[in-house]
This record gives C-alpha cells, sequence and structure tokens, in this order.
C-alpha cells in the first residue's frame, strides 16, 4: 500500500541540540549585520581618504580651467579607470 501523506524531511530532535530563544538569535544576527556594515563603511572612508587629495586637486584644477561638469566628469572617470593596475 502507498502512503499519500509526505515524507518527513526532519525526523526528530537531536538529544544533544540546546534550544535558543529566537530573541537571542535575531540579537545576534543583528550584532553581526552592525559589525559587517561598520567594517564595510570604514573600508570605504579609507578607500576614500586614500585616494581623495590627488584626485580633488586633479578635478579641481580641471573644473577652474572652464571645462564643463561633464567634460571634469569624463575626464576624472577616464583617468581613474585608465590606470594600470599595482
Amino acid at each position: 500500500m502507498n502512503d499519500p501523506s509526505p515524507t518527513p524531511l526532519y525526523i526528530g530532535e537531536s538529544p544533544v541540540a540546546v534550544p535558543i530563544p529566537r530573541a537571542f538569535v535575531k540579537a545576534y544576527l543583528w550584532v553581526l549585520a552592525g559589525f559587517g556594515g561598520a567594517a564595510t563603511a570604514a573600508l570605504l572612508v579609507f578607500a576614500v581618504a586614500t585616494q581623495s587629495s590627488s584626485e580633488a586637486e586633479r578635478i579641481a584644477g580641471a573644473r577652474s580651467s572652464g571645462s564643463s561638469y561633464i567634460g571634469t566628469l569624463v575626464s576624472a572617470f577616464a583617468a581613474q579607470h585608465g590606470r594600470k593596475a599595482y
């Protein structure tokens, strides 16, 4: 005879499993996401800080020479992406 009921994917609880309240799991995930976000923000700030001084001087020089905003933007884009990898 065939049993039409679906096969259970999880038979039972493990005898060594320790129940953790759902609030602790949510708090852990929020703390983990907070640390990940803070690390991402710190790396972004560091990356901008290490590259911004020479870029800002070059863009300001191009802007003061009379070129338009679009021309300055295209020039900065081309200079940034035309560099050789270190």
